[in-house]
């Protein structure tokens, strides 16, 4: 029997109960006029009271206003009667899978929706303060995004900056997470907007931040840490100029977009470290460094702690007795590491470094106490059990101990002797910071914190910074600056005057200051290019789009053109035969967008703009006069048949060359090959997995350029690429189409019919609308590029992606002089850097005054 049933059941034994015990005249009520699950959900007071729900309603509920059952929607009066719980409108905006199921909102809110934790009302943005009567008119306002308000990092840094902007600047601190420091930001000088969780619904987000927004005009905005990225698409799509203080590895942030998605939406993105910038270089090689900076934040004011003078002193006590024991010799050598105790923090490294030391010194009085919250042996199986079994075969018990987090660190610094960074990965933590401004030396590894490289830089490597992860190096470092006085006084002498220089929060403020205001001019400008594109109404949907994005509304498609042009993230073209970036290349120094630019000017030719072989229109008959070959490099037989099927659309039939990567294939590519109506000229095996394009330049170039005057290259992918990745699968057929046709009906017929008719043309290929740059491959081409007499590398170009083309055989004839051999030396191909040179290379090796390349465009198919 189901548990609806015996619900079912249960109700009617209920009323059953009700009507005999009461005697009332009332009618039974079906679901339609009494529903006991919504009763029970909507009031939770009866729920909580264990009385029966339908007595409790018709005794109480409905004098005091109750409803019992779900309203129906649009009825007369749901809306009011509800409007405090829950929001039709907004529910429906919130969640668009609701509203294109065409089903009730509410019913699927009290059905689903509450209990899969969705929300059915815009949240409010409490305040502490008020703009309009706490800020002083004569003044312009900032905002300050913090992420939550703890007592931790990003907070306090947070927390900093409206102290200082406050001094300037009108100040709203916008806090996305509750904690024990929300009174001080209001304290420090801010209107507190929050705490309000947004980070986990985009639309709600939007919403609050346009009331926000209309009742505060910002100058610019402050965005502070990664997990405060969900404000950045809303301050730009209100042109409110933004940096993003970003604190993170972008290798280690999940999920994998959120740094993508914060350093596109960010007018310039501040990082703590060269050490973050690189990491976020090596995930998004792409981005622009221009709007990237690179500033190490200032030492930051702790928040005074609400203890009394009781609880001061017993912790004073509690740290002292832990860090320095009255058993501990007077000469101890306290060395502290700080944070919470997980596996980035490296505590299993400052165990195994302590180990080091006092094995390598028994004579000398060491003691390491390590200080943050999560040390529990008993209860986290996951790291803890492992640090203390470490402990103990180490047999450094009496020699180290854990202490939970203090507000007291004061006391710390005062009475350690050394801090000992062994993160495997730290940008720039506060507590290395303050330790410096202390005269603490801090010792920790290279290529794993920011700290690391201002030490460096300040010539203290060789005393303070060991190799990477090396405890045998920083237990060495360790001993040294325990046994030499001089030393360790020259190394805390060092570590105040650069922290003094390099860590003042005042002068930190005002570099972001100078930055901030820089960018009020580059927002405006933005914004006057997205409204000239909008009135030229250029953009192809289906071409700047990828294909994920095909639902977007065309504001949103504007707007995220323009923005990937700003930050160099997710560029892409934003019609058939323009390329952005040669134009913007062409006319450096380029302050706007350049395609705006390009419209203002009236359009202008240009190597910007090539011609685009579309499927429509009329276009030239293809005449038997012209010699066409085409070379298929075949990776799997099973796809070959999607080429040869894909070739029947078209009149022309092309003299065929095959290379097969081994000599099995060659017997079953042979066999699908016996149905082509034209001339096989050869099957060809070429060793190795990766040399598609290398085949069409070195085994059978020359040969293919004896007696034709269009030579074309196109190749299957592996079968495994195809099953693994769909991009790769949609990829492939988004080239095939253009090439040879299909759904898009001749369209090899309409390339070389083209290519016949104007001789300028030189090579086509499809427009892929993505921008792409050399990467990797800029080494390799340059070498190449000297053998082909290309004087320089253009930053941006057209080029046949995944190098498949159609190409006028004289064209090719400096690339067949190279004889790069390829198919002899599978190695260069490996890891695809070397094809992905020539790809682009293919274009440039064409270019003289009486040749340029076309592009082919099928409407409405992309990748």
């Amino acid at each position: 029997m189901s548990l609806n049933t015996l619900k079912s059941i249960a109700r009617r034994l209920r009323s059953a109960y009700y009507i005999l015990r009461s005697g009332t005249s009332e009618p039974m009520v079906d679901k339609s006029n009494y529903d006991w699950d919504f009763y029970l959900h909507q009031n939770p007071d009866v729920a909580a009271s264990g009385v029966d729900p339908r007595e409790h309603y018709f005794q109480f509920g409905r004098k005091e206003g109750r409803i019992a059952v779900i309203p129906e929607a649009g009825a007369e009066g749901s809306a009011e009667e509800g409007s405090t719980n829950y929001d039709w409108d907004f529910y429906l905006q919130q969640y668009p899978d609701v509203a294109a199921a065409g089903v009730d909102p509410l019913k699927h809110y009290f059905q689903f929706g509450r209990d899969e934790g969705r929300i059915a009302v815009l949240p409010t943005l409490d305040f502490i303060g008020s703009p309009e009567t706490d800020f002083d008119p004569a003044r312009e306002t900032v905002l300050v995004v913090s992420h939550e308000a703890s007592r931790t990092g990003a907070p306090i840094l947070s927390l900093n900056l409206v102290r200082i902007l406050s001094k300037r600047y009108n100040v709203v601190a916008l806090l996305l997470g509750g904690g024990a420091l929300v009174e001080a930001f209001h304290e420090a000088g801010a209107v507190v907007a929050g705490p309000c969780e947004l980070r986990h619904h985009p639309i709600a987000t939007k919403l609050i931040l346009d009331k926000l927004f209309a009742r505060c005009r910002f100058k610019f905005a402050l965005v502070n840490s990664i997990e405060s990225r969900f404000v950045l698409s809303s301050l730009a799509r209100h042109f409110i100029p933004s940096i993003s203080l970003l604190h993170e590895f972008a290798s280690y942030t999940r999920p994998r977009d959120a740094f993508r998605q914060a350093l596109f939406w960010s007018t310039a993105s501040v990082f703590s470290a060269r050490l973050t910038l690189q990491s976020a270089l090596d995930e998004y090689p792409d981005l622009d460094e221009k709007i990237a900076h690179i500033l190490p934040q200032g030492r930051c004011e702790l928040p005074f702690a609400s203890l009394d003078e009781k609880s001061r002193n017993a912790e004073t006590k509690r740290l002292l007795d832990a860090l320095r024991p009255a058993s501990a010799p007077v000469d101890t050598f306290l060395v502290i590491g700080a944070g919470s105790v997980q596996l980035r923090k490296g505590v299993d490294h400052f165990i195994e470094c302590a180990s080091r030391v006092l094995r390598a010194n028994p004579a000398r009085n060491f003691r390491f106490v390590w200080i943050g919250k999560g040390f529990d042996p008993d209860i986290d199986v996951g790291y803890s059990v492992y640090l203390a079994d470490q402990i103990q075969r180490a047999g450094i018990e009496r020699h180290i101990t854990f202490l939970d987090d203090t507000s007291e660190l004061d006391i710390v610094y005062q009475q350690a002797d050394v801090l000992l960074m062994t993160s495997r990965l730290d940008p720039l933590p506060n507590v290395s910071i303050d330790a410096l401004c202390e005269g603490l030396p801090v010792v920790c590894f290279e290529s794993t914190t920011g700290i690391a490289d201002i030490l460096a830089e300040e010539d203290l490597a060789d005393a303070c910074v060991a190799g990477y992860l090396d405890t045998a190096d920083m237990a060495d470092k360790l001993l040294k600056l325990s046994s030499d006085t001089q030393l360790y006084e020259d190394v805390v002498s060092r570590s105040l005057a650069m922290a003094a220089r390099r860590f003042d929060m005042d002068a930190y403020v005002e570099h972001l200051d100078q930055l901030a205001c820089t960018l009020v001019d580059r927002a405006r400008q933005e914004a006057e290019d997205v409204a000239e594109i909008a009135n030229a109404n250029v953009l192809r949907p289906d071409f700047v789009c990828s294909p994920d994005r095909l639902d977007q509304l065309p504001d949103e498609v504007l707007r995220g053109y323009v923005r990937a042009w700003a930050c160099g993230v997710n560029q892409r073209k934003p019609f058939p035969g323009f390329h952005p970036g040669i134009y913007q290349e062409q006319h450096e120094p380029l302050r706007v967008d350049p395609l705006a630019d390009f419209i203002r000017k009236g359009r202008p030719q240009g190597p910007w703009l090539v011609p685009v072989i579309t499927p429509e229109g009329g276009g030239e008959k293809f005449t038997s006069r012209v010699k066409v070959a085409l070379h298929l490099h075949v990776f799997h037989p099973k796809l070959l048949s999607d080429l040869l099927s894909r070739l029947k659309h078209n009149t022309v039939l092309p003299d065929l060359f095959i290379s097969v990567p081994s000599d099995d294939l060659r017997e079953e590519v042979s066999l699908q090959l016996t149905g082509y109506a034209g001339r096989v000229v050869e099957v060809l095996t070429v060793p190795g997995s990766g040399q598609e394009i290398g085949a069409t330049l070195s085994a059978l170039g020359r040969k293919m350029s004896q007696g034709y005057d269009i030579i074309g290259h196109v190749h299957t992918r592996k079968l495994t690429e195809l099953e693994d990745h769909s991009e790769d699968e949609a990829g492939y057929s988004f080239l095939l189409e253009n090439l040879l046709g299909g759904k898009s009906g001749a369209m090899a017929d309409r390339i070389i019919s083209r290519m016949q008719a104007d001789s300028t043309i030189g090579m086509v290929f499809p427009d892929d609308p993505n921008v792409m740059g050399w990467g990797d491959s800029r080494s390799i081409a340059e070498n190449w590029a000297q053998r082909l007499n290309v004087e320089s590398l253009p930053e941006y170009m057209v080029f046949p992606v995944g190098a498949m083309f159609w190409a006028r055989s004289e064209r090719l004839a400096p690339l067949w002089d190279l004889d790069l051999q390829w198919h002899y030396d599978s190695s260069q191909f490996e890891d695809n850097v070397a094809l992905q040179a020539i790809e682009r290379l293919l274009v440039l090796s064409i270019a003289c005054p009486s040749s340029r390349c076309a592009v082919t465009n099928i409407f409405g198919i992309t990748r």
